[in-house]
C-alpha cells in the first residue's frame, strides 16, 4: 500500500539516484575531455565507454524504483526497453510519466542500446564514430534530465500529499 511516507521514501531514493547520475557524468565528462584533447589509444576509449554504461546502470536503477513502486509489470523478454517504454507514460490515477518527451525517451533507449553493445564486446575495441554519437547523446539527456527529474518529483509529492 501506498503512503504518504512511501512516497517520500521514493523521491528521496530518486533523488540519490539523480545525484550519482549527476556524479557519473562529471565522471564522464573527464573521460571525454581526454578524447578531445588528442587521447586515442582504444584504452582512453574506453573510460568514456565505462562511465556511459555506468550512467545507464544508474537510469535503469531509477527507472526500476519507479516501475516497482507503482507496480508496473515487465515483460521477461526484452523488459529493458520495456521499462524505458513504460517510463515515457503517463498512467492516470496511478502515476505521472517521467521521460514526456519523446525525444528524451529516444536518448535514453540510445543508452541501452550502446550499453548492451559494450556489454557484449567480446575482444573488440570501442568503435569511436559510434561512442562519439552516445556521447553526444548522452549530454544531451544530461542537459534535459534534471528538468524531468524535477518535475517527476514535484508531481509525486503532490500525490504523496494527497493521501
Amino acid at each position: 500500500m501506498r503512503t504518504r511516507e512511501t512516497f517520500l521514501a521514493l523521491t528521496t531514493e530518486l533523488e540519490g539516484d539523480h545525484r550519482e547520475f549527476l556524479r557519473l557524468m562529471e565522471q564522464n565528462s573527464r573521460a571525454w575531455r581526454r578524447i578531445r584533447e588528442g587521447a586515442g589509444d582504444p584504452i582512453d576509449w574506453g573510460a568514456p565507454g565505462f562511465t556511459l554504461h555506468s550512467v545507464y546502470g544508474i537510469l535503469e536503477n531509477y527507472f526500476l524504483r519507479v516501475s516497482r513502486f507503482f507496480e508496473n509489470h515487465l515483460p521477461r523478454e526484452r523488459w529493458h526497453k520495456a521499462l524505458v517504454d513504460q517510463m515515457a507514460l503517463e498512467i492516470p490515477q496511478v502515476r505521472p510519466a517521467l521521460l514526456r518527451d519523446d525525444s528524451l525517451k529516444r536518448l535514453a533507449l540510445e543508452l541501452l542500446s550502446f550499453r548492451r553493445r559494450i556489454r557484449n564486446l567480446y575482444g573488440e575495441d570501442l568503435d569511436p564514430r559510434t561512442t562519439s554519437d552516445v556521447q553526444a547523446a548522452a549530454e544531451e539527456f544530461a542537459r534535459r534530465f534534471p528538468a524531468a527529474h524535477a518535475v517527476f518529483i514535484g508531481k509525486l509529492r503532490t500525490l504523496a500529499e494527497g493521501l
